[in-house]
């Protein structure tokens, strides 16, 4: 089964998800909120068997490794992200009996063990046999184990989306990876540096989220397909960010509340367009709405990346100027203050003007809530 990701690692002999950890514990706090507010407490780890999926260069398995696990499996298929997880390993002096590491695609992983929490970060919205994937993940956890996975949707990308367009455009004439990544980087680094928290470099945020295909490759996962695709077997314990509430009577034991929380994603669901801003929450009809425009600039997108033909360009201007006539009085003033500078930039380009990032302190300095956790407890 093809995987852009393992391809793409593979073409440049990269893993581009090191993280800066030197301060250590909030390395590790990061973590600790990640978990609490998927309903998870530190104790679920306490002598836990451990199946993670995709864990890169290791950085978030290191977290695991101070709570008291017994042991974690590691299934990893990029060569780069296993020499840097052992060499992460070797220097955290991280016990040998703790940990396995099997180099190969989960699709081709075997085991008869069952274990505690099994996790996959990162990957599964950008391939293309997800729904085979989770069913086999699904099949490694214990009764009452949990399973933590990642969702990424078109809503969630849209900012990122703009700037991988633009990146892209300003490199297009560029020769050689290495001369657009330098390029690339020395633009994104300090966008980068205004967003608090960020632990990755920007050579390597550029190289993952700008130039990575599997960025553009039509692939999503968003919350609500996740919760589909674990039906009824798996309950769901939280989310980050904290999306859903359910105010149900605790013996109402019948109240189906995946079906509140399908609701719920769809009134709340542009508040992933932004980070950093409060929760949007609109009438389901209109949400869906504005949503198809943005899934269309997406898709859109894409498609300029593979033709360089400034007619998607236009046609991306159209639609979001629909948005901007249908939403301006529901969607905050901060995500419309960027909104208006991405049409500005992209009617620069349609002019062949000269774009400059440093005009576009909005758009500059802002993220989309990109990455979504959301946890699952087997019944």
């Amino acid at each position: 089964m093809k995987n852009d990701f393992l391809e793409y690692y593979g073409e440049h002999s990269i893993s581009p998800v090191k993280q800066n950890i030197k301060e250590f514990e909030i390395h590790l706090e990061r973590r600790r909120k990640l978990y609490r507010q998927c309903g998870i407490p530190l104790l679920a780890f306490r002598n836990a068997e451990i199946l993670e999926v995709g864990p890169g260069g290791g950085y978030n398995t290191l977290a695991l490794l101070q709570w008291n696990i017994s042991h974690v499996d590691l299934v990893e298929a990029n060569p780069q992200g296993i020499d840097d997880m052992q060499q992460l390993f070797v220097e955290y002096k991280v016990p040998k009996d703790k940990y396995s590491i099997c180099q190969n695609k989960i699709e081709d992983f075997e085991s008869n063990k069952k274990y505690h929490v099994v996790i996959a970060e990162g990957f599964l919205p950008y391939i293309c046999n997800q729904y085979e994937v989770i069913n086999k993940l699904k099949n490694f956890v214990v009764s009452d184990g949990i399973i933590v996975i990642t969702c990424i949707d078109h809503v969630c990308m849209f900012i990122e989306a703009m700037k991988r367009m633009i990146g892209i455009l300003l490199s297009a004439d560029m020769d050689g990876y290495d001369n657009k990544v330098e390029y690339l980087t020395e633009i994104f680094e300090p966008q980068l540096g205004k967003l608090r928290g960020v632990s990755r470099s920007a050579k390597e945020w550029v190289q993952d989220q700008i130039l990575n295909p599997a960025g553009v490759n039509g692939m999503e996962l968003s919350m609500m397909q996740a919760i589909e695709y674990f039906g009824d077997e798996f309950d769901i314990l939280g989310s980050s960010p904290q999306m859903f509430t359910d105010y149900s009577w605790y013996k109402d034991v019948w109240y189906d509340y995946k079906r509140d929380y399908e609701e719920q994603f769809h009134k709340k669901r542009l508040s992933l367009l932004q980070a950093n801003t409060p929760e949007i929450i609109l009438p389901m009809e209109q949400a869906d709405k504005l949503v198809k425009h943005f899934v269309n600039i997406k898709n859109l997108a894409a498609q300029f990346e593979k033709t360089l033909k400034l007619d998607n360009i236009e046609k991306i201007v159209k639609e979001m100027n629909i948005i901007q006539k249908n939403a301006s009085c529901c969607l905050c003033s901060g995500f419309m203050n960027v909104f208006q500078e991405i049409t500005d930039i992209l009617e620069c380009i349609q002019r062949n003007g000269d774009v400059r990032m440093d005009k576009y302190p909005h758009f500059f300095e802002s993220f989309g809530r990109t990455q979504q956790y959301i946890a699952f407890v087997k019944k």
